[in-house]
């Protein structure tokens, strides 16, 4: 997508009433840095209030089978429907984008062990998933020697699941403290 298309999208929805030149978009894109910084904020941005939408939208009431069904729309508009590899590059790449904030919260100590517990959780995940592909991709090639090298990826999940733990731990020996 072009910058002008993302801004068209976004003034649809409206998101945006601005009417830019190529020449103004080029002076915001200097502005940040480059032209792919500034697409990349744009989309974010038209990202960010689709999801909003549809967090909200998810709010109703919906059987299992139409919980599924949404989440096969998105992956049909992600171009990851029928692949289990693109599904989960797919997922690997929302949770990342899901975390990130609780990595940056964890940083700094006096926020407590949850978030460090959080994000200890998060980075687990998203290994766990880089070894499902793996794994998938190996099983699909026959090639035992790919699949035995996610050995690697799993122990790094597990200590990291484990760091979780203990984080969750210190909050609940916190609480103790506190007289609960």
């Amino acid at each position: 997508m072009t910058v002008e298309q993302i801004t068209a999208a976004m003034g649809a929805l409206g998101l945006y009433d601005g009417r830019n030149t190529p020449a103004v978009h080029d002076e915001v894109a200097a502005q940040f840095g480059s032209a792919d910084i500034y697409r990349v904020r744009l989309l974010n941005s038209l990202l960010g209030s689709v999801q909003r939408e549809a967090m909200l939208a998810d709010e109703i009431e919906m059987d299992e089978e139409n919980e599924y069904g949404v989440w096969e729309e998105q992956l049909k508009s992600a171009g990851a429907y029928d692949d289990t590899v693109a599904q989960t590059t797919f997922v690997r790449w929302q949770t990342r984008r899901a975390s990130l904030p609780m990595e940056v919260l964890a940083r700094f100590e006096d926020t407590g062990p949850l978030p460090a517990a959080t994000a200890n959780a998060s980075e687990a995940l998203l290994v766990l998933l880089d070894a499902f592909r793996a794994l998938h991709v190996a099983y699909q090639a026959d090639d035992v020697q790919a699949a035995a090298a996610q050995t690697e990826l799993l122990e790094r999940a597990k200590e990291s699941l484990q760091a979780a733990i203990q984080n969750t731990d210190r909050m609940l020996d916190l609480l103790k403290g506190m007289g609960r």
